[in-house]
């Protein structure tokens, strides 16, 4: 069985921002996450992990660079598997444009490989991605991709919502696209800071967000919609995410921040 364990995430129907709502820039930086074991259902066959995840992003002045990698190894009652997962994207600063190359390995053997151009019209209603090994594809309602999911998910909290729904563009050749549903609530002060040494979040914003995501044709959360992922972090005004919750339904693990560099802008 393909299992994909990308954030993306990671991490759309297009949620327009509210009148008011604020200019979000997000910040350049590297984090770099512990991954554990959190639980499984008795019939995954998994009974353990350990890996690392880390996540690079610079801000480009016209967009943002980048630069994923998420090495995760899966204990089984059989033989282990270790999945080897790359991203490398250019998102223009309005969300408009795409381009991204991601790399699945297993057990060091190669496995997917995607790249290609997503492009969201002007008007935000429809969306087209060329791919460079499959069919282009094209939808007839815009998505968003990762960073302008973040933007929409710290704009929506920042103007007090505590509810965003999105199309999400993943880039999987089978299954690019997700309906996400994001919970959003207040955290404490002191929540998500454990990894951050040099006290790069001690004074800012936060706020606990659960996102669940179903397949595209479930749109709304119809009755009966079954989940694929569900994920849980504290997300930072900056758009810095700590304490990762990444549950692929028949099992959970734990992404724990061990380091944070802060890039300052040059645009």
């Amino acid at each position: 069985m393909k299992r994909k364990f990308a954030f993306a995430a990671s991490l759309f129907i297009f949620t327009p921002a509210q009148a008011e709502a604020p200019v979000v820039d997000l910040i350049g930086y590297r984090a770099v996450y512990e991954i554990t074991f959190e639980s499984s259902d008795a019939n995954s066959g998994i009974i353990g992990a350990e890996g690392r995840y880390v996540f690079d992003v610079d801000d480009a002045c016209e967009g943002y660079a980048t630069n994923e990698r998420f090495v995760v190894r899966l204990a089984r009652a059989e033989d282990p598997i270790v999945q080897d997962y790359r991203l490398t994207a250019f998102e223009a600063a309005d969300g408009a444009q795409y381009r991204f190359t991601r790399i699945i390995e297993l057990n060091g053997n190669a496995g997917q490989k995607a790249s290609g151009e997503l492009v969201v019209d002007a008007e935000k209603k429809s969306a087209h991605v060329d791919y460079a090994e499959a069919e282009d594809q094209s939808y007839d309602k815009a998505v968003l991709t990762p960073v302008a999911h973040i933007r929409e998910l710290l704009n929506t909290a920042k103007t007090g919502g505590d509810r965003h729904a999105a199309m999400i563009f993943d880039g999987d050749v089978d299954s690019p696209i997700f309906y996400a549903v994001t919970r959003i609530m207040p955290a404490d002060a002191g929540a998500g800071a454990e990894g951050d040494a040099k006290g790069s979040l001690t004074d800012l914003a936060r706020w606990k967000i659960d996102t669940v995501y179903y397949p595209p044709e479930t749109g709304d959360e119809g009755e009966g919609a079954v989940p694929k992922f569900l994920f849980e972090a504290v997300l930072f005004e900056n758009g810095v995410l700590t304490d990762l919750r990444l549950d692929y339904v028949d099992f959970a693990l734990k992404a724990t921040l061990s380091d944070l560099e802060i890039r300052p802008s040059d645009c």
